[in-house]
């Protein structure tokens, strides 16, 4: 679903934004994702980052490899 300011018709690219990033007039609430849903989605970016450090970390404890599913040969 694509959202778009009433005043311009820019479209609205954050529903977390309270104005128009065109514009610059306060977009309706109705546009807008309420606290809860902007602290929900904080807590799922925050998962995500964690899921990504670990998994990276624990590409750096196997060591360098190739690519496809072999390791490097010194």
């Amino acid at each position: 679903m694509e959202f778009r300011c009433p005043y311009c018709n820019a479209p609205i690219y954050s529903r977390k934004n309270k104005i128009c990033g065109v514009c610059e007039k306060p977009l309706p609430k109705e546009l807008l994702l309420s606290d809860e849903q902007v602290a929900e989605l904080k807590k799922q970016m925050d998962t995500e980052e964690k899921r990504e450090k670990e998994f990276k970390q624990q590409m750096n404890d196997i060591g360098p490899h190739d690519g496809h599913g072999g390791a490097f040969k010194i």
